[in-house]
């Protein structure tokens, strides 16, 4: 009996110590998700300020350069913003009475991996628009911040409005916006997306140099959380519908004509290193559709909703020099001059 006593004590305690250590890293975890929606890390005060729209945007008016790259790749990439924190080298001034204006808006792949900002592929079909009508002056605003998803999409809408728009161009990247959708929401610190965030961290931890050494946001990630959590696609997609249908119902509101582009990341479009991935993290080959999956329900939910929608895969995937950095996996200027030649060729302006 004594002996049982003991056994129970030291049992309890053991208990209670797992459920100490629980709530502990539960705070931690939650600290370090809620932090990010501060804007208050390194890389962050730089470059963003929080907003009670669009979460967070550009700080206006400043010039950053950032020095990176492989051996093979590098770059000094000038991050410059105008008067509103777009990612232009002109101010946006008052509207012209000839002026068609497009708002384009998507996360760090329209943001823009360039040295400068004119190599976008929103001011390279800007380029082209104008080089090809002399009557209409066409002004494409890149409106694109790094870690936007769905959410930040219809924020950013809602502030820029009052601008005009005549087209609001959303580029959806497929590598991560739904992947990200979830934890953009108020919920973003309950049990279960603390746990989901934490395990994913702390599988990352146990993985060899050669699969540390590959870029995860890009792509990776969320092909890796899938496999994890297979049921969260149905959220994420949700949550994509969600905020497309009020996006949709706003341009509805201000006569601004709603396209939709949707940009895959490397494993979709590079069979040999969709193939690298797939062996090196053992995925198997449900998993390793999950991003396509997502994007062609969603392609299919866009048309059954009239939203005009163009799929960027079939121009990347038939380039024959590379298309995204080998640093970091974003698209780099080949593929922003192979995407600005595919909106001239295929989306028009409705005047």
């Amino acid at each position: 009996m004594k002996r049982l006593r003991l056994i129970l004590i030291n049992v309890c305690v053991l208990l209670g110590l797992l459920l100490l250590v629980s709530i502990i890293s539960y705070f931690v975890a939650a600290n370090r998700i809620q932090s990010f929606f501060e804007m208050t890390g390194p890389n962050q005060v730089t470059y963003l300020q929080k907003d009670s729209l669009a979460m967070f945007v550009h700080i206006p008016d400043i010039k950053i350069y950032d020095n990176w790259g492989t051996p093979q790749q590098k770059l000094t990439t000038e991050r410059r913003t105008n008067n509103l924190g777009f990612r232009e080298d002109n101010d946006i001034v008052k509207k012209l009475p000839n002026e068609y204006r497009v708002l384009v808006t998507g996360d760090s792949h329209t943001d823009g991996v360039l040295k400068h900002n004119p190599q976008s592929f929103i001011n390279i079909w800007e380029e082209k628009l104008n080089a090809s009508d002399s009557l209409t002056y066409y002004n494409c605003i890149n409106g694109g911040v790094g870690y936007y998803t769905f959410r930040n999409y219809l924020g950013f809408l809602k502030k820029y409005k009052y601008l005009k728009p005549d087209m609001y161009i959303i580029n959806v990247f497929t590598g991560n916006d739904f992947r990200e959708a979830p934890i953009f929401e108020d919920n973003r610190t309950s049990v279960g997306n603390v746990f989901r965030n934490s395990y994913t961290r702390l599988k990352k931890k146990f993985y060899s140099a050669e699969k540390k050494a590959i870029p995860f946001s890009q792509g990776i990630e969320q092909t890796l959380y899938f496999q994890s959590f297979p049921s969260e696609k149905e959220k994420a997609l949700r949550l994509a519908k969600k905020y497309l249908l009020e996006i949709k119902a706003l341009c509805a509101q201000e006569n601004i004509q709603l396209v939709v582009t949707l940009l895959p990341s490397k494993i979709e479009t590079n069979p040999a290193f969709k193939s690298k991935i797939q062996s090196l993290f053992d995925i198997d080959a449900d998993a390793m559709q999950a991003n396509e999956e997502l994007t062609n329900d969603l392609i299919a939910w866009l048309h059954t909703e009239n939203i005009v929608n163009y799929n960027l895969k079939p121009p990347l995937a038939q380039a024959t020099e590379k298309v995204y950095w080998d640093e970091d996996l974003h698209i780099n200027p080949k593929a922003h001059e192979i995407i600005g030649g595919f909106l001239f060729e295929n989306v028009l302006p409705s005047h």
